[in-house]
């Protein structure tokens, strides 16, 4: 199956595309039903109102936070506050790291919800699928016994054809 929204392509297995994290599960339905079903949005689903996975927003974060000093010094040099400016682009400037940390923390804490949710999803849903059942079989040699290919024996080297002609060897 190829991601509607960047064409990569996926097994009809996975869950989420692999490139940009959209959710198959519910386009693999849609496709199954033969377009008749809905497309609703899961409770699992790991995309936000904005169309951004926890990835992409924590990515969006982070860039926030390391561009921030910057363009609080342009907005307070454009608008004249010099002395203001230095203060806050210095506080931006010790707050981005913090933020960075913190958006990463953030993101793995909605990885680790979604997780639960899907294994909670999974645990209630019954089993569709009929479970293997172990039956022995008896043991059987993976080869066969090996064989001589040659019928006759082949005279080896000139040492082994001198000891043949030695008396007494024939």
């Amino acid at each position: 199956m190829f991601c509607p929204r960047c064409g990569t392509p996926n097994p009809e297995t996975t869950k989420f595309c692999r490139q940009c994290g959209l959710p198959l599960t519910q386009i693999t339905g849609y496709v199954a039903s033969g377009g008749t079903g809905a497309l609703t949005s899961s409770p699992t689903s790991p995309i936000d109102s904005h169309g951004l996975t926890p990835k992409q927003r924590m990515a969006l974060m982070i860039l926030f936070f390391v561009f921030s000093p910057g363009i609080m010094a342009v907005i307070t040099e454009t608008m004249g506050l010099r002395s203001i400016g230095e203060g806050l682009t210095a506080l931006t400037a010790v707050m981005m790291p913090i933020g960075i940390v913190w958006s990463v923390f953030r993101y793995k804490a909605q990885m680790r919800r979604l997780q639960q949710q899907q294994q909670q999803q999974v645990i209630q849903q019954p089993s569709s699928m009929p479970q293997p059942t172990f039956q022995p079989q008896a043991y059987q040699h993976p080869l066969p016994p090996p064989t001589n290919p040659l019928p006759t024996p082949v005279r080896g080297s000139v040492t082994e054809d001198e000891t043949q002609k030695l008396p007494g060897k024939n």
